[in-house]
């Protein structure tokens, strides 16, 4: 199922996230216990409000770049620098809606809100970071992101301790994506990775991958609206505190979906690899990243849905009961989550980019109608039923609406039949490179 190289890849990435969302979680709870639901739910609000307009500093290029320089490494530097291009004026685009924004939005919380999205612009040079994992060099940049995150947590966790006001935490939360990106373009451009190239970027080469990555970038506005919308709903039809007991219980849920999205980031270049080289391993991949994934999901919602309640009186205290009930929900998406992973990757390597924004609207559209329809008389749990659902129509539903997409609906159900046969052939071929 993967190369030596691919799972050292793989270990790395999970060993960070697995250290950095720990003291991100940690944070997150010591801010919605010392600070209270009102604070903590503000914070929350501030952070879906900008997270709104982050995918216009992706431009829907990060795995784009990747498939391109795995087909064509010689000009590896040539797709990167176009994609820093683009992305960056996407970023100046952000900047520009969110001033605009800060006019018509009646809120107190309209300069940290606008202050976030000046400082998450530099995330456009992010997309460095699928540059070297297209070269399967991971490990580069994990260190200096390491620290980097490693740093910022702690001066955050001092932070809430001492009480600091909201505009610090949020001036925290954005120096990540600052440090990080002035980190990433320094290694690229001074390293020993970057060298002259001979083609020339130009505005036609911005204009060209632009238009490549256009459905992507569509379908991840959709799909930022559809993942952010339920907290924003939640503070204008109740209030900070629904977003509070909300968010609690999302955190939970959430912290488990960078793990299939770090693991279908590693195999991207494999898979692009078996599918013009080896079509029937590249299906047999494909069945096995679903089975292990969606297995994994299952097993952790069920647990989650017995242990809910016990889990957030232990992890956020009394105050925060009523996230018992929305958890339990909203744990059940992670199942739908988990594959869309693996679903995101095909529908690049497959050049089905359109279907990508076709699954996000529709999960929008879903999210936002059965919000609107469901927060007013159930609060949180209204919100998390309609989460679910989206996520069921944008990850699963849409797969039946064209026979294009009807292919990856086959792979995911046989991997499911099979799923049995496939772990165990797993663990044969791990116990076997044991030995």
């Amino acid at each position: 199922m993967t190369t030596s190289s691919g799972a050292k890849n793989s270990a790395l990435l999970i060993l960070e996230k697995c250290i950095l969302l720990g003291l991100s979680f940690l944070n997150s709870v010591l801010l919605a216990r010392i600070a209270g639901p009102e604070i903590f739910g503000q914070y929350t609000y501030i952070l879906s409000m900008a997270g709104l307009f982050l995918p216009l500093s992706v431009m829907g290029l990060n795995n784009i770049v990747t498939k391109y320089i795995v087909k064509n490494p010689t000009n590896a530097h040539f797709y990167l620098r176009s994609a820093i291009i683009v992305r960056l004026f996407g970023a100046l685009l952000s900047i520009i809606l969110g001033i605009l924004l800060i006019f018509f939005l009646n809120s107190e919380n309209n300069i940290n809100i606008l202050l976030l999205i000046l400082l998450q612009s530099f995330s456009a040079f992010y997309v460095i970071e699928f540059y070297f994992l297209g070269k399967q060099q991971v490990s580069i940049l994990l260190k200096i992101r390491l620290l980097i995150l490693l740093m910022l947590n702690i001066l955050k966790c001092t932070a809430i301790l001492n009480g600091a006001p909201l505009s610090i935490l949020i001036l925290l939360q954005g120096l990540e994506y600052v440090l990080i990106g002035l980190s990433y373009i320094s290694i690229y451009t001074f390293g020993k990775h970057h060298h002259f190239i001979k083609r020339a970027t130009n505005k036609q080469s911005y204009l060209a991958l632009a238009q490549k990555g256009k459905w992507l970038l569509f379908s991840g506005i959709a799909a930022t609206v559809y993942l952010k919308i339920d907290q924003i709903m939640l503070a204008n039809l109740i209030d900070n505190q629904a977003v509070a007991y909300y968010a609690a219980a999302a955190k939970l849920s959430e912290v488990w979906y960078v793990f299939p999205v770090l693991i279908a980031n590693v195999f991207t270049a494999q898979l692009s690899k078996l599918r013009f080289n080896s079509y029937p391993k590249y299906q047999q991949l494909l069945q096995q990243l679903i089975s292990l994934l969606v297995l994994s999901a299952l097993a952790l919602s069920i647990s989650t849905y017995f242990v809910a309640p016990i889990i957030i009186k232990l992890i956020y205290g009394q105050a925060y009961q009523s996230s018992a009930a929305i958890l339990s929900i909203h744990i059940f998406a992670s199942i739908f989550i988990f594959q869309r992973a693996v679903l995101s990757k095909w529908l690049i390597i497959e050049k089905l980019y359109k279907y990508s924004l076709i699954s996000s609207l529709s999960g929008a559209a879903v999210n936002i109608t059965l919000n609107a329809i469901l927060i007013p008389h159930y609060s949180g749990v209204g919100a998390a039923w309609a989460t679910v659902i989206s996520y069921m129509v944008a990850s699963y539903g849409f797969l039946f609406f064209q026979p294009k997409t009807r292919r990856y609906a086959l792979i995911l159900h046989q991997s499911m039949i099979n799923s049995p046969a496939i772990v165990k052939s797993l663990l044969h071929q791990r116990c076997a490179n044991k030995k």
